[in-house]
């Protein structure tokens, strides 16, 4: 293997010897760029064969425009076969002139060395003798920059089309850096393509008044040919860069040598620097950075120019000039996903039994955009409702189990209050969702519900400033769902609720189809012995049929039923003997069948539709004797308290 590549390395270098024999003496058989074409693909077959371009030793000497010897031409070799010189027929290497200090400057560039000045002093010298003896190609994303084309001599073509990332009308904000605008798509065909070049014209179309020429000098400070997040090529806009031809202004890239393989597709990014500020009048511009008819320049196997796109296939994209990110700062207000939902609370902590610390009625998100905000104040909204007896004295906000602020709540003899967190200057990281709760002190509870509903606006209950001091725009709002309190009562919680379907023996025509819902429902009594029972079942556990998402009352002989735990209960001294009481601080589970036929009572069958069944309210009494009802209805048309859906009859 060894022995063939020498044999074919020393072919390649006879017929480099002849090839620029035959550029010193022919004249008219070839023309020059014939001949060099020849010589650029033999010394990129020699390169490709050796695994880079071979570097005598090491570089130990500093070059620059007038050096000469050994050292330059071993420079010279390894700009050739990467493809940043190009040597003039029947000049010889050795002397280290304009032409090499520019491709030094191009090799530069494509390698990260900065300033590109095409001195080859101690840091180039460094890079290129810490590759060992030789320079190969640098992979990046998939292609090669600054690398050698692996199908010498072969022809080839390049397809430049717009690629779909980033889109169009991106916002660009005072001080961004590399920001995606344009997206090109290369495709090469037969041969690797070594792109070298590409030409953007640059536009300014929101504004009639404004000159193009502001893009380079009021909104844009440099611009960048990049291969994901590396940097290919890149130039300062300004006079000296951008060419501006009647008023069009273009600017060329160039010096990267980015190799896409054949048969494959890769994409580069265009992106701009902006400038640190600009003026006020530029915000909500418009400009475009496009390619134009043959703006991308690659070279194929055969050192035959290829260019794209065609003149049909010309492209562009618009982006939007905007002032500071942090000056369009956003606080957006959310009720949380985990925010409690409706339930019966009971008040027994205190001396008088009817005082309850830390009820929690809402839950609510705050996301930050574009810089970081800091909630200076935050007003919370409260209306009660109920029996109007229980108050709210003390309100509290969390992040979590930190205290962000606590506030006396205002109003609370009437039906509508607030709580005004004042000063707490709580942080919002830009692009960051933070979590606040908050909680209520109930005091003088009593039998009958009173009910507490919280609420944040943002527009009138945040006020939030951005990392500047200025405020920010607030959006959205929070509402929790209603807390019911009383002094003592059951606490209810739905274990299960399941719905099984029967179908009719012999046929939906000749019998009747049922349906059987039942619920397993938790009960706690809290602040004493709590009663059930002493009505039918069925006003006991009022169980409402939905058709589809409707509640609807059915004439079909439809029962309901409980069965009265056989531990935990007292079933004895009650005036009925369905009842039974359930002693305070204990708990247990009672399970509600209802059964549902699929014909009313006339005997027609129900229209075919989905059904399901849901608890709406339950009845209890806090007395044995004589039985003084109470409703919890929290649970009315919730759909956390209803069975799935069948289909009946």
């Amino acid at each position: 293997m060894i022995r063939t590549k020498m044999a074919k390395i020393a072919a390649l270098t006879v017929g480099m010897t002849f090839v620029f024999g035959l550029a010193a003496n022919t004249a008219s058989a070839q023309t020059v760029a014939d001949i060099q074409a020849q010589i650029n693909a033999l010394m990129a077959q020699l390169a490709a064969l050796s695994g880079g371009s071979t570097v005598s030793g090491s570089f130990t000497q500093d070059l620059t425009v007038g050096s000469t010897g050994s050292q330059v031409v071993a420079l010279q070799q390894m700009l050739v076969a990467q493809g940043h010189l190009s040597m003039p027929a029947g000049v010889a290497m050795g002397y280290f002139g304009s032409l090499t200090k520019a491709a030094v400057a191009r090799w530069q560039a494509s390698v990260g060395i900065s300033p590109a000045a095409g001195y080859f002093g101690p840091i180039s010298r460094a890079r290129v003798n810490g590759m060992g003896g030789t320079v190969p190609g640098t992979t990046v994303g998939g292609s090669t920059s600054g690398g050698v084309i692996t199908t010498p001599g072969v022809e080839g073509t390049l397809t430049v089309s717009k690629n779909p990332s980033p889109a169009s009308g991106v916002k660009v904000y005072e001080g961004d850096t590399k920001k995606a605008v344009l997206g090109i798509k290369l495709e090469a065909k037969t041969s690797d393509i070594k792109v070298e070049r590409i030409k953007l014209d640059l536009d300014e179309t929101g504004n009639t008044a404004t000159a193009d020429s502001a893009f380079y000098n009021k909104v844009a400070s440099r611009i960048y040919v990049m291969d994901g997040s590396t940097v290919l090529g890149s130039a300062d806009l300004n006079s000296s860069t951008v060419v501006d031809e009647s008023g069009e202004i273009s600017i060329t890239i160039s010096g990267f040598g980015y190799v896409v393989p054949k048969d494959s597709t890769r994409v580069l990014t265009i992106a701009v620097d902006a400038k640190s500020s600009w003026d006020a009048a530029y915000d909500g511009d418009t400009w475009t950075v496009g390619v134009a008819t043959d703006g991308v320049r690659g070279v194929d196997g055969a050192g035959v120019n290829q260019y794209g796109p065609s003149a049909s296939g010309a492209f562009l994209n618009t982006f939007t000039s905007e002032g500071e990110l942090a000056e369009s700062a956003t606080l957006a207000i959310a009720t949380a996903s985990d925010s409690p939902v409706t339930g019966q609370n009971i008040a027994s902590q205190g001396s008088g039994e009817n005082e309850l610390d830390g009820l929690t009625v809402l839950k609510f998100t705050a996301r930050a955009e574009k810089d970081d905000v800091t909630i200076t104040d935050a007003v919370v909204s409260i209306t009660r409702g109920g029996a109007g007896v229980a108050t709210a004295t003390t309100a509290y906000l969390y992040d979590g189990s930190t205290l962000v602020g606590s506030a006396t709540v205002a109003g609370t003899s009437a039906t509508a209050m607030s709580a005004t967190f004042s000063d707490i200057d709580y942080l919002v990281p830009v692009n960051t969702t933070k979590t606040l709760t908050v909680k209520l002190d109930i005091d003088s509870a009593a039998a009958a519900a009173d009910t507490f509903l919280a609420s944040v606006a943002a527009t009138t209950g945040i006020t939030a400033e951005r990392s500047t001091g200025d405020a920010v725009s607030e959006t959205g709002s929070a509402t929790g769902e209603t807390q019911y309190v009383r002094n003592a009562g059951p606490i209810f919680t739905l274990k299960s609720a399941n719905v099984t379907y029967t179908p009719a023996q012999g046929g939906v025509s000749a019998a009747t189809s049922t349906a059987k819902a039942t619920f397993v429902i938790g009960i706690t009594a809290v602040g004493g012995d709590i009663v059930f029972g002493t009505q039918s079942a069925s006003s006991t556990f009022n169980i409402a049929t939905f058709k589809g998402s409707t509640k609807t009352v059915f004439v079909n002989g439809s029962t309901t039923n409980f069965v009265i735990p056989s531990s935990g209960v007292i079933t004895t001294g009650l005036l009925s003997t369905d009842a039974f009481k359930l002693a305070e601080n204990q708990s247990v589970d009672v399970t509600v069948d209802v059964i549902f036929p699929g014909r009313l009572t006339t005997g027609a069958l129900l229209s075919t539709d989905a059904y399901s069944w849901g608890v709406q309210s339950i009845l209890w009494s806090n007395s044995a004797s004589p039985y003084s009802l109470q409703e919890s209805n929290f649970m009315d048309n919730k759909t956390s308290w209803r069975t799935s859906s069948i289909t009946l009859p």
